[in-house]
């Protein structure tokens, strides 16, 4: 039991969230525009993309174990089990190579299902999620985690997810004729899931950089040049502050053009208590006291949202 508690807390299991609201969200809006959904395509994509985002996340904690310069701290000595002693380096290895591989299996199977669009889009994700802690500058060291996880998990999981779904040539299609190729979108196709997704991208990118704002000064000591630690402390809790704003303001956008259904609005009702819970975390940002409230944030937000979206589904004929 202890052993599997450790894993989980490896992985961050409570943080897997961030991956399932962006796979549901694709998956409705795909509903609202087709009116169906493949339910096989979306268990296999659901699959995939928890074994990714389960092994990004786990050899994150390794490679900090591996790089740490700093052997004391609520992040090294707590945080993290590995150097906690609470499981085994080797055996952590082993365990995430095996989710790594059966990742790469549930996501060629959905590229046999669909064509080669998702496998070039699976392909990306899948060499971003392993250069995000692998390699000799993993992105999560740099300026571009928060960038690079909100872009990809925040927008690129919901348009697969949404993708998946439709009939080749529902988001446009490429044309060729005798010396000339033209291509030819449909926009109206194209904009819930744009709209759709802007929340998601910066209450992801949001809850990495309450990640590296809890670690700066330990990220300092081990060298890993964060956002926070490049921009600073005051600036990066405005920025903070400001992608939470941000996200909010986009759903009156998106109702306003029309991209969504008027009952988007009601995923407002949460900004009451996000706002809240956005000023706890920026009056104190600490790890152990007060990140949790990035994470909520996203899903409060992402309930309100998705739930908005199905209630949607009942005025839309």
């Amino acid at each position: 039991m202890k052993s599997i508690k450790a894993f989980l807390k490896l992985v961050e299991i409570k943080t897997k969230v961030a991956s399932v609201f962006p796979l549901l969200l694709g998956t409705i809006i795909a509903y609202t525009v087709k009116e169906s959904i493949d339910l096989i395509n979306f268990f296999i994509m659901g699959l995939s993309l928890l074994c990714i985002d389960l092994a990004t996340t786990g050899f994150n904690h390794y490679y900090d174990y591996k790089r740490a310069l700093l052997k004391s701290g609520y992040h090294y000595e707590e945080h993290n089990p590995l150097s906690a002693g609470e499981i085994k380096p080797k055996t952590a290895v082993y365990l995430l190579s095996g989710i790594v591989l059966l990742g790469i299996v549930a996501g060629l199977l959905l590229v046999l299902r669909t064509d080669a669009v998702v496998l070039a889009l699976g392909a990306v994700s899948f060499a971003v999620g392993l250069g995000y802690s692998m390699g000799p500058l993993p992105i999560s060291r740099t300026i571009l985690g928060e960038v690079t996880s909100g872009l990809f998990m925040g927008g690129l999981i919901p348009f697969i997810a949404f993708y998946i779904q439709l009939e080749p040539g529902m988001l446009g299609a490429l044309q060729r004729s005798p010396g000339v190729f033209s291509a030819s979108l449909n926009t109206e196709a194209w904009l819930p899931i744009l709209f759709g997704a802007v929340p998601m991208i910066l209450f992801i990118a949001d809850i990495m950089l309450a990640n590296n704002l809890c670690d700066a000064e330990e990220d300092i000591l081990n060298k890993r040049y964060t956002l926070p630690v490049s921009i600073g402390r005051k600036k990066a809790v405005w920025l903070f502050k400001g992608l939470v704003y941000a996200a909010l303001f986009s759903v009156p956008v998106a109702v306003l053009v029309k991209a969504l259904p008027w009952t988007y609005i009601l995923a407002l009702l949460m900004a009451p208590k996000i706002l809240k819970q956005t000023q706890q975390f920026a009056k104190n940002p600490v790890k152990a006291l007060t990140f949790k409230y990035a994470v909520k944030n996203m899903f409060l937000f992402s309930l309100a949202a998705i739930s908005s979206l199905i209630l949607g589904l009942f005025f839309q004929h």
